[in-house]
Parts: structure tokens; sequence; C-alpha cells
């Protein structure tokens, strides 16, 4: 008798509160650009970090504090060694890619958004003349949002990527790390 009371209670709260957090879905589509820095690494040898710009697009679902996003971004970098290396790799350029999910938890102070995230994707390198690879990797960062009405919002977001990707049939294990600041708008709905 009393787990069915408390299952009916638990359903009797979870039908009262359920409108008010539907209520607050926000569903947002929005495009981003801004500057990425990658660091590869292969053992042995030492790359200089590498500037781009970087440009994307997000779609995503809001309820309450809690979020979930999908996004893709390209950026092409260049490759360059800080010394002398048995590698032919000085000068090519890494065409990389990301597509993938990423959970957010927004603390919302009035219009401003602060939020963190954390995501799991698919990410793919082509270094021209060398070979391509795609595998999963992880990403973790920060942004913030500032609310300019109901339908429009203003982004800025830092984010770490980290992926161990296979080029290279001599040099397997090119592990990749991109650091992304960038900025957008999205629009909601």
């Amino acid at each position: 008798m009393r787990k069915r009371l408390f299952v009916l209670t638990a359903l009797l709260i979870l039908l009262v509160s359920a409108p008010r957090a539907f209520g607050q879905l926000n569903i947002y589509v929005g495009p981003f650009g801004g500057f990425s820095s990658q660091h590869l690494s292969l053992p042995d040898v030492d790359f200089e970090a590498d500037g781009a710009f970087v440009y994307g697009a997000r779609l995503g679902l809001r309820i309450l504090m809690f979020g979930v996003e999908g996004n893709f971004f390209r950026a092409v970098h260049n490759i360059s060694l800080k010394e002398l290396a048995m590698l032919d790799w000085d000068g090519q350029v890494v065409d990389f890619n990301y597509y993938g999910l990423n959970l957010k938890m927004f603390f919302s102070l009035l219009i401003l958004h602060p939020y963190i995230t954390a995501g799991f994707g698919y990410y793919t390198a082509d270094i021209s003349e060398i070979g391509d690879d795609g595998k999963a990797g992880y990403n973790f960062g920060a942004g913030l949002e500032l609310q300019l009405g109901k339908k429009f919002s203003l982004g800025i977001e830092g984010k770490w990527h980290h992926v161990t990707l296979d080029v290279d049939i001599h040099h397997p294990d090119l592990s990749l790390g991109d650091f992304t600041l960038t900025g957008g708008f999205n629009i909601h709905f």
C-alpha cells in the first residue's frame, strides 16, 4: 500500500511540474565563428601550435537549466615543425572537422546565461598528401549567452577538444588537441 501511495504521489508531482518544465522548452539554431588553436603531438616530434579561423553551426534544445546541443565546426590549420625531423609534414595543411553532441548546464542570471559544457563527437582530420582519419573524441568548456529578447541571443564560448587519430600508417597515434574560442548568435523558437 505504501509503495502504491509513493508511486501515485511521485506521478502526481511529475504531472503537476511537467507543464511548467515544458513551458521552459527552448529550441535554438545559429552560426558561430572564431579562433582555433591546434596542438599536434607525436612521440619524439615537436610541432608549433597553429591558429586559424573556425566556423560552424549549432542546433540545441534547452529545458530549464539543462541543454543538449548538436554542432559542427571546421578549421584549416598549417603544420610547422619546431625542429628538423624525419617527417615530411612541415608546411602541410590539416583540414579539421567536428560533428558532435554537447550537454550544457546553465546558471542563469536574468539576461546573462553562463554555462559549462561537455561533449562527445566524431573528429576528422585530413593532412594533405599524408592521409586522413576520423575517430571519436571529447570536449569540455564554458560559455556565456546574452539573451536579447525572446527570439535572439549572442554568445561566446571557449572549448578544449581532444582526439587521437591514425592519419599515417608510419606514425599512428597522432594526438590532436584544439582550443576554440567562438562567438555567434542564436535564433530561438
